[in-house]
């Protein structure tokens, strides 16, 4: 049963994404952000290069969004036992009163706390004033009637990068390899933990973080021979896939954005500004293409053209490693990488996953 407040307000029932692109603008104040990057639905910080939404980001967005919808959809409707057309009707973003609501079934009454406890009394027998026990008041019993052997669960959450994890105040936490790897090297070399889960919440980050930290999953597999299963959460995307791959198996949520199997860097470039502003550069190097990560020097083609090769060289790398983990053909890895995340029901329909779960039953599978 679902009781709401009178004074409720319902609004937002629906989905909506808005891009905006900052090339123009930037190129105003005279600065430019240089891109390169493999597989055409790599879109991070294309905002920053481009002025429009391409196509391929375009089919992306609607499939995201189709996507949500229909997880949404199938399971409201289920759970309200009316019809997905019927809900889908009521999805359109419009401020809904309490009654409307009611009145359509997603929700069943309207009131307040009290009228609430009543509900539950009455449905479990109890009467419209049950009595209420404060569960903190009362502690979980000394005794283990059983004492199972431990699971190790390590977290992996935020941004990956090099080095110890952090938090930012503008990007948020950071997932450092280094702290990562410490945490799985004591987690897989605990006598008393029989077996490891990996709850991945990452949309990715560094390459070179992430390959490390694989490189290492892989090892500790082989020398403990431990069981490995990974939960993901709500997203576990690129280099948070990176770090994933081995799982066996991998559980995913319904809703989970997984793959993007790809590759990009970013080059900001101030050539631009530094010339409105009067500022004059005296450049003084060995090595010409040491220019290629200079904050003073837009990329010409053949930086761009050296950019995209060593992407390339990198994207080949993450889908071969892609193929051995998951026991796939690098052409069919190939197929559903270039960058594209998969809702989790898709994505194990990919081979990109093994079960739909969560958390919990991650460590199911690991016991």
């Amino acid at each position: 049963r679902i009781v709401t407040t009178p004074a409720a307000d319902f609004v937002s029932l629906g989905l909506r994404v808005e891009k905006r692109y900052w090339r123009s603008t930037l190129e105003r104040w005279g600065v430019r952000v240089d891109r390169a990057s493999h597989g055409r639905y790599k879109s991070a910080y294309r905002e920053w290069s481009a002025d429009s939404t391409p196509a391929p980001d375009r089919e992306s967005i609607e499939y995201q969004l189709d996507a949500s919808q229909k997880i949404f959809v199938s399971t409201v409707a289920a759970d309200r036992r009316m019809s997905e057309a019927r809900l889908e009707g009521l999805l359109d973003g419009r401020r809904w009163p309490p009654r409307d609501l009611q009145r359509s079934g997603l929700v069943d009454s309207v009131g307040y706390r009290e009228e609430a406890i009543a509900l539950a009394g009455t449905l479990a027998g109890l009467g419209k004033l049950p009595k209420l026990v404060n569960l903190s008041k009362h502690p979980e019993a000394a005794r283990a009637w059983t004492v199972p052997w431990r699971i190790a669960v390590v977290y992996a959450s935020g941004d990956i990068v090099t080095g110890t994890s952090g938090n930012d105040l503008v990007y948020g936490p950071t997932l450092g390899s280094r702290t990562l790897i410490r945490q799985l090297e004591r987690a897989f070399r605990a006598r008393d933990a029989k077996a490891v889960v990996l709850r991945v919440e990452s949309p990715g980050g560094s390459s070179v973080a992430s390959d490390l930290v694989q490189h290492r999953i892989a090892r500790l597999v082989h020398e403990t021979k431990k069981p490995f299963v990974v939960s993901m959460g709500g997203v576990a995307a690129s280099g948070g896939y990176h770090i994933a791959m081995n799982g066996k198996p991998i559980v995913a949520g319904r809703a989970t954005r997984t793959g993007s199997i790809g590759i990009l860097f970013l080059h900001p470039s101030l050539e631009g500004f530094y010339a409105k502003q009067g500022v004059r550069q005296d450049v003084f190097e060995r090595g010409d293409a040491m220019r290629g990560l200079s904050i003073g020097q837009d990329w010409d083609a053949a930086m761009q053209a050296s950019a995209d090769s060593a992407l390339m060289d990198g994207y080949r790398r993450f889908v071969r490693q892609v193929a051995s983990a998951r026991g796939l053909d690098e052409a069919r890895v190939d197929s559903i990488a270039q960058g594209r995340g998969w809702r989790g029901a898709d994505a194990l329909r990919r081979g990109l996953g093994d079960r739909l779960g969560g958390l919990e039953d991650a460590i199911a599978e690991a016991r």
